[in-house]
């Protein structure tokens, strides 16, 4: 049986795991824009931070936590 340990840490990594496919996802869109109007490239958008990453976590452990 997993632990409260176990659990939070497996909803970080899923938390970071999920932020950083959204940001690949938007970083490919991006390239492949750029790439179709043989444009310049726009900025890419920022990779997700540490406090994003929490935010998240914390709001699916609260999922989990309600009955």
């Amino acid at each position: 049986m997993a632990t409260g340990y176990d659990i939070r840490y497996n909803l970080l990594n899923d938390a970071r795991r999920a932020l950083f496919e959204q940001w690949h996802r938007e970083c490919d869109r991006v390239r492949r824009n750029a790439d179709l109007g043989q444009r310049q490239l726009e900025p890419l958008p920022s990779a997700p931070s540490a406090t994003q990453i929490k935010a998240l976590a914390e709001d699916l452990y609260e999922f989990v936590q309600r009955k």
